[in-house]
C-alpha cells in the first residue's frame, strides 16, 4: 500500500542511504517531523536525541547506535530518538568530525604528533579494538588483548578530543529538540482543541442556518 508506484532498483536505494534524493536539508526536516510525532514528553525525546547526537562525535563507528540506546535508557530517554540522533554522524560528516576531534585531542594530550586520519587507518584501529574486546570476553587472553591495544595510535587521542564536543553537542541538541517538540505538541493540542470545539458547536446546532 505504501510502496512507490515505480520500482526502485538496489543501486538507487544504496545511493539514497549515502545522499538522500531530496538533499540533506530535506532529509533533516523529514527526520525532525518524524521525531516530533513520536509519542513521549519533550524531555524524554530530547534526551534520546541528545545521546545519539553526542555519541556521533566519538570515533567509535559501529557502536554509536548501541551506545546511544544504552545511554538513553540509563538517562530515561527515548531509544527511538537516540537512533535518529546518530544520523548526525554519517559518511559526509565523519571526516570533518575526525579531523576536529583529533586536532583537539592533540592539543589536550601533550606529545602527540600528526597522524594519518584516513578511513582505512581509523577502521584498522577499530578492528584492533574489537579484537581486543573479543580476546577478553571470549578467550580471556590478556596478552593478545594488550597486543591489540598497543596498536592503537589514533583512537586514544580522538577519544580525548571528542569529550568537549560530546558535552557541547548533548546540551545544544537537548535544548533545541526539547523546544521544537514542545512547540509542536503545543500547536497540535491547540488544533485538537479547536476541532473538538467546532464539533461540539455543530452538535449544539451552532452551524444551523435560520
Amino acid at each position: 500500500m505504501f510502496r512507490s508506484r515505480h520500482r526502485v532498483r538496489w543501486p538507487s536505494r544504496l545511493l539514497s542511504w549515502v545522499w538522500p534524493r531530496g538533499g540533506m536539508v530535506r532529509a533533516g526536516r523529514y527526520l525532525l517531523r518524524r521525531m516530533q510525532r513520536i509519542p513521549g514528553t519533550p524531555h524524554r525525546l530530547a534526551i534520546g536525541f541528545a545521546c545519539g547526537a553526542a555519541l556521533s562525535m566519538t570515533p567509535f563507528i559501529g557502536l554509536h547506535g548501541v551506545g546511544a540506546v544504552v545511554l538513553a535508557w540509563a538517562l530515561g530517554g527515548s531509544w527511538v530518538t537516540a537512533l535518529i540522533g546518530t544520523a548526525i554522524g554519517n559518511p559526509w560528516t565523519f571526516p570533518l568530525i575526525w579531523i576536529v576531534i583529533y586536532q583537539t585531542g592533540a592539543i589536550l594530550v601533550p606529545g602527540v604528533a600528526a597522524a594519518d586520519l584516513s578511513m582505512a587507518a581509523v577502521t584498522s584501529e577499530l578492528v584492533a579494538l574489537a579484537s581486543a574486546a573479543a580476546n577478553l570476553a571470549l578467550v580471556w587472553d590478556i596478552d593478545l588483548a594488550i597486543d591489540d591495544l598497543s596498536r592503537l595510535r589514533l583512537l586514544p587521542t580522538m577519544t580525548v578530543g571528542s569529550i568537549p564536543y560530546v558535552v557541547v553537542v548533548w546540551i545544544a541538541s537537548y535544548y533545541a529538540v526539547r523546544s521544537s517538540v514542545s512547540q509542536y505538541q503545543k500547536i497540535r493540542r491547540m488544533r485538537i482543541r479547536t476541532v473538538r470545539q467546532n464539533r461540539l458547536t455543530r452538535l449544539r446546532g451552532g452551524d444551523v442556518n435560520p
